[in-house]
């Protein structure tokens, strides 16, 4: 284990969960000192999980609601106007028989990751796609599109708002 992550499990993340709700600033500064590229307009609730904030990219206006799980072993990159909700996971590695799956994660501009969901690694969610509630994403989403069921399939799609 690195002096970083060493630092971050002791120190970082009981600092982290440890600020008032509404203080997204002293959340975005801790995260900061740990590596991660935040923009001053993102928010992370104080009861999300961030496993290695050094990988992690967040643009402006995105979220991380609470008690989402960020598995960042690999970088996690949340674009612009985006929303991991609650209890949400987002992994960057998984086990499956006699391998571990390891690859980084990109969330595009204007998607949204739905409460209780999962993205596993390696998965792209386009700009504007939406994975429903309970979800699971195992592949690529494409752009302006909502997913959703299991097995995961396109619902329909999304307005595309331009702002």
């Amino acid at each position: 284990m690195s002096l970083r992550a060493l630092l971050w499990s002791l120190l970082g993340r009981h600092a982290f969960a440890w600020t008032f709700h509404n203080w997204y600033g002293a959340r975005r500064n801790i995260l900061r000192v740990f590596g991660a590229k935040l923009t001053a307009t993102s928010k992370q609730r104080p009861t999300c999980t961030i496993t290695c904030p050094w990988n992690l990219t967040m643009g402006v206006e995105s979220a991380i609601g609470d008690y989402a799980f960020i598995d960042s072993d690999q970088p996690v990159s949340i674009g612009d106007y985006c929303t991991v909700s609650q209890y949400a996971k987002v992994l960057t590695r998984a086990r499956v028989p006699g391998s571990e799956l390891r690859a980084p994660i990109r969330i595009e501009t204007d998607a949204w990751v739905a409460a209780d969901s999962i993205v596993f690694p390696g998965v792209t969610l386009g700009p504007g796609a939406i994975l429903g509630s309970r979800a699971a994403a195992m592949r690529d989403l494409s752009a302006w599109t909502i997913f959703g069921g299991e097995p995961l399939r396109a619902i329909g799609a999304r307005p595309r708002v331009d702002l």
